[in-house]
């Protein structure tokens, strides 16, 4: 049944089963944010993570070399940026929060999409992303302070994050999914073992590591403890990221990105389930205009094929 599936359809699968993955996994990542920094907490699941998708990518005797040198690089540049500038923001505020600022990534695709490819969006895609947004600022709600610059960051990372996305399915189709997550996770590993290491080196301020550890913190010695939490977290990214790379492989980014609203869905439950936290009424109404922007687009899609 799953091969008599459009590549569309199968996309879509693939994200949205990878993207509720991720609200999982990044709900685990509050465990360990008072005690490392982000280069650090991205430098250990680096390790742990490639080493998983090297034993994978053995078993099913693929390629963790990449073919597509230029693309890759490109992507990885991006897709790096983006989920440094997300994590740093994730324990300054809400979990939900932080992924609804991610989660304007959709309108930066349609506008990139349009602007630099000529690619036509139609009535119901727009209209669909419109809903989407709604529901993003619903569960967001900023404050009558207005936005902060940690409210910026996950917005920044939700533009880096939907360039990522369109060079995978422009560029990246024929290259091994596998090849695509590791150059990633050597790149953010490294990038965050760099930032790690300037920050011991050049310590900041006191008082920026009392208002924010998890962005200023230098090396920590850590536990076992933390090794189990990260090995969680690296299975949880793993396994999603390999799907979500596979999605963009199938589907056209304007189209997939939609499902993506699916993790405000799985991280909500998460942090209900972990944390406590529960949605209040302007929440839910973002909730249904999210999964209601994801029925527009399927049946724009299924129209259109």
């Amino acid at each position: 049944m799953f091969d008599r599936l459009s590549d569309a359809s199968k996309g879509a699968l693939f994200l949205v089963s990878g993207i509720s993955i991720f609200g999982f996994s990044d709900n685990l990542t509050l465990l360990v944010s008072d005690d490392v920094s982000v280069g650090q907490f991205h430098f250990s699941r680096s390790l742990i993570a490639m080493f998983m998708v090297m034993i994978v990518a053995r078993l099913f005797g693929m390629s963790i070399l990449p073919k597509l040198w230029k693309p890759i690089a490109a992507r990885t540049v991006f897709m790096v940026t983006s989920m440094l500038l997300y994590f740093s923001a994730m324990p300054m505020m809400p979990i939900a929060e932080a992924g609804a600022g991610l989660f304007t990534s959709p309108i930066f695709v349609l506008l990139f999409s349009a602007v630099l490819f000529n690619e036509r969006i139609g009535f119901r895609r727009i209209l669909a992303v419109a809903m989407g947004s709604t529901g993003v600022w619903c569960v967001l709600q900023p404050g009558v302070s207005g936005v902060t610059i940690y409210q910026l960051m996950p917005i920044l990372a939700g533009a880096c994050y939907a360039v990522g996305s369109i060079i995978t399915f422009r560029y990246l189709q024929d290259e091994s999914a596998f090849a695509i997550l590791f150059s990633f996770l050597v790149a953010i590993g490294l990038s965050g073992a760099l930032i790690t290491s300037v920050l011991t080196v050049f310590p900041a301020s006191d008082n920026l590591i009392a208002t924010a550890p998890f962005l200023f913190n230098g090396w920590q010695t850590v536990d076992a403890q933390y090794w189990l939490y990260l090995f969680m977290i690296a299975l949880g990214a793993t396994v999603a990221l390999s799907l979500m790379t596979r999605a963009y492989q199938l589907a056209q980014t304007s189209y997939a990105a939609v499902f993506e609203y699916a993790y405000l869905l799985s991280v909500s439950y998460f942090s209900w389930l972990f944390w406590h936290i529960t949605p209040n009424a302007l929440g839910v109404v973002g909730i249904v205009l999210i999964i209601a922007s994801g029925v527009i687009i399927t049946l724009a899609q299924r129209k259109s094929i």
